[in-house]
C-alpha cells in the first residue's frame, strides 16, 4: 500500500480532523463497559494520533493501537504514552490476547488499488472471530454505497496550513479515490506535499451477512451515540456469540 498520512498531512489531520473519535468515544466506552464479557485488552486499529487511545486508557483499558503510518503513530505516543504501539496494517496485526477491536475513522477501508478489499475484509472478520472470546466486541465503521455521491473538491485552513481535497467515486468499481494536497508552513514559505489514498466503498447489508456467518451478532448505526458520522458511514457494533464459526 502507498505511504499514507505523511508528516504534514499526519500533523493537519491531529489538527483538525479528530472530532469523529473524540466524539465516538464516550459511546464505545460505554459499550465495552457493558460487554456481555469483562473487557479489559483492547485493539485500537487505525489509531490516527491517538484520541480514542487516549480516551480508552482514562477509561481503564490496557490498549495496543496500530496505525499505518508511522508519523500518525508518533503523535498518538506523544498523547497516549501508556499505550503499546504497532506500524503494520489492519491485515497484517495479530488480533489474539484482545477482548475488543475497535477500528473508528473508516481504516478497513483503506486498500491499494490492486487488492482484493472483500477478501482482505472478510479474512480480518474470520480472525476477529477466531480470536474475541463470547461476548467480545468489534467497533467499526465503513463507507457505504448508495447516494449523495460523494464526489466533489473541498478545502480546510488552518494557522500554519491547508489542505485541499478532490474525491472521486466509482460506484460501479467500488472505489472513492481522494487526491489530497498539502501546505504547511516552514519558516516564511509554505511545503507542498501530495497523496493519493484509494478507499473501497461496502455494501452495509452483505458486511453484515458477513459478520452473522463468523459468529457476530450486529447492530448497524450512522452514529456513536450523540457523535453523527458524514454521509453515507456506517458504524456496526458486533458483539460476538458462543457459536463455532
Amino acid at each position: 500500500m502507498q505511504s499514507l498520512y505523511q508528516r504534514d498531512l499526519a500533523y493537519i489531520h491531529a489538527s483538525a480532523f479528530e472530532a469523529l473519535a473524540r466524539g465516538a468515544a464516550s459511546e464505545i466506552v460505554q459499550r465495552l463497559r457493558r460487554a456481555g464479557t469483562r473487557i479489559q485488552r483492547v485493539l485500537d486499529i487505525g489509531c490516527g494520533a491517538g484520541p480514542l487511545t487516549a480516551a480508552l486508557l482514562e477509561a481503564g483499558f490496557e490498549v495496543t493501537a496500530v496505525d499505518i503510518s508511522v508519523d500518525l503513530i508518533e503523535l498518538a505516543q506523544a498523547r497516549a504514552p501508556k499505550a503499546h504501539f504497532i506500524h503494520a496494517s489492519a491485515y497484517e496485526t495479530e488480533i489474539r490476547g484482545h477482548e475488543a477491536v475497535v477500528a473508528v475513522g473508516e481504516p478497513l477501508t483503506y486498500h491499494a488499488e490492486d487488492a482484493d478489499a472483500d477478501r482482505l475484509l472478510g479474512s480480518f472478520l474470520q480472525r476477529a472471530a477466531e480470536a474475541l472470546p463470547p461476548g467480545g466486541q468489534l467497533i467499526f465503521d465503513v463507507i457505504g454505497l448508495g447516494e449523495p455521491s460523494l464526489s466533489g473538491r473541498t478545502w480546510t485552513t488552518g494557522d500554519d496550513w491547508a489542505v485541499v481535497v478532490e474525491t472521486s467515486e466509482n460506484q460501479a468499481e467500488r472505489i472513492l479515490v481522494r487526491n489530497i494536497e498539502t501546505f504547511r508552513r516552514a519558516g516564511k514559505l509554505y511545503r507542498r506535499g501530495r497523496e493519493t489514498h484509494t478507499v473501497r466503498l461496502f455494501d452495509v447489508r452483505s458486511l453484515c451477512d458477513q459478520l452473522a456467518s463468523c459468529g457476530f451478532v450486529t447492530e448497524t448505526a450512522r452514529s456513536y451515540g450523540a457523535q453523527q458520522l458524514p454521509f453515507r458511514r456506517h458504524a456496526f457494533f458486533a458483539t460476538r456469540t458462543g457459536a463455532a464459526v
